[in-house]
């Protein structure tokens, strides 16, 4: 996997850990609340420097927006995390 992106690792991290601990349907089965803070547990641990406030600090009101020491960036919330190249591509 040399040269993938470290959002592209978060994100498999993240997804590999939910459905690894809840199943396919992690979505319906796990709080909103225990998603966020997954997920920004999981890009503090790749290195990522938020780029605003962080889940805790905005109570989920907000997403979080993270920069990687590689420049790719991911962002987390309620609904997991994802990565920004994805959403950009999609818009």
């Amino acid at each position: 996997m040399a040269g993938m992106l470290t959002a592209t690792h978060a994100y498999n991290l993240f997804s590999l850990t939910l459905e690894s601990r809840y199943g396919s349907g992690w979505r319906a089965s796990v709080e909103p609340e225990t998603i966020a803070l997954l997920a920004d547990e999981i890009a503090i641990g790749f290195g990522g420097k938020a780029e605003g406030p962080t889940h805790t600090q905005t109570g989920g009101r907000a997403p979080t927006v993270w920069r990687f020491p590689d420049g790719s960036r991911a962002r987390t919330g309620h609904f997991g995390l994802r990565r920004e190249d994805l959403e950009e591509r999609a818009a």
